[in-house]
């Protein structure tokens, strides 16, 4: 005899599978951690990219920040929630590949985070204080090698962005220049414009403000070809420095591990839409950053790229882990 409950509760699975199955993601907002305090411009971008979507009748973000320990309390954050694509994280550079190679642990695993997109990219200068007395990156690094030590660099921290890229260039210069770190960005280009130092490998939009209305000089950019904002000022590539001094700080998002990737090619897809409409890019493009929108294959490969350089910069200058 058929158990006529078993079939019925059997055809009412069948009938709900594919029910699930067409749920479509995302159903509702997607939240975005933010690993810094209010108002930068990861932020902005964020809201402007789900402001496209919403206008557009989908979910969009809700931005939640969580600052603290250089991005380290909002990046483990992420990594301990769900891996439903509900709860993702804007990761500048550090919390993905500096803290690696400054920290002898970490509480979360940056290589399994799972890389979604990059939301924006933006070079880094090597800005000049004002009354440098030289107008070219040949005569900065002429004044190097002929005063060792006597060249000073601003950063923002022993093992950063800023200063592992002023190791790299001194390298490739074969000479020495001495490091002054300051706690941020804003003392860092203070102490530009001070002369208490030379130079400072900063975020273009840090310094460029200051760059146009002639307090501070630039004598090369980091990113591939020369760029939009300042089309004056040559490429690293371009004065005969290699690849690696393509050099960039970045936001990317990243999920916690076993985010799907079906679920990560569509919140990278949803950045690539909002970027082609050119309203959109044109409001992100004003934040001073470059937007993204790559693939998650395209950023994680370019954020292993990262970690190998900068691996290797820390281990030749003996970048020491806390």
């Amino acid at each position: 005899m058929f158990d006529r409950r078993s079939l019925m509760l059997g055809a009412g699975a069948c009938l709900a599978a594919p029910v699930a199955a067409q749920e479509k993601y995302p159903s509702k907002p997607i939240t975005v951690v933010i690993p810094s305090t209010a108002g930068g411009s990861a932020e902005f971008t964020v809201r402007i990219v789900s402001d496209y979507l919403r206008e557009r009748g989908e979910p969009g973000f809700l931005v939640e920040t969580r600052p603290g320990a250089g991005g380290i309390v909002g990046i483990s954050h992420v990594a301990n929630a769900k891996p439903d694509g509900y709860t993702v994280g804007a990761s500048p550079n550090s919390p993905m590949v500096f803290h690696q190679l400054t920290h002898k642990s970490l509480p979360y695993d940056p290589k399994r985070m799972v890389p979604i997109t990059m939301v924006t990219t933006q070079p880094l200068v090597l800005g000049v204080r004002g009354d440098f007395p030289g107008d070219s990156m040949a005569d900065l690094i002429a004044r190097a090698k002929a005063n060792p030590g006597g060249v000073h660099y601003a950063s923002q921290g022993i093992g950063g962005g800023n200063h592992m890229a002023a190791l790299l260039l001194a390298k490739h210069a074969g000479t020495t220049m001495n490091h002054v770190p300051y706690q941020g960005a804003v003392p860092g280009v203070q102490a530009m414009l001070k002369s208490e130092v030379d130079f400072y490998m900063a975020p273009l939009a840090s310094v460029l403000p200051w760059y146009r209305q002639g307090q501070l000089k630039m004598f090369g950019v980091g990113s591939p070809t020369r760029h939009p904002d300042v089309p004056e000022v040559p490429t690293f590539r371009e004065l005969g420095y290699p690849e690696e001094f393509i050099l960039t700080v970045w936001t990317c998002l990243v999920g916690p591990a076993g985010t799907p990737p079906e679920i990560a090619a569509a919140i990278a897809g949803m950045f690539r839409r909002a970027y082609a409409d050119p309203a959109t890019f044109a409001r992100a493009r004003a934040l001073g950053s470059d937007p993204g929108g790559w693939t998650p294959e395209e950023t994680r490969a370019y954020i292993a790229r990262e970690f190998a350089t900068w691996e290797r910069v820390a281990r030749e200058n003996n970048i020491e882990k806390q």
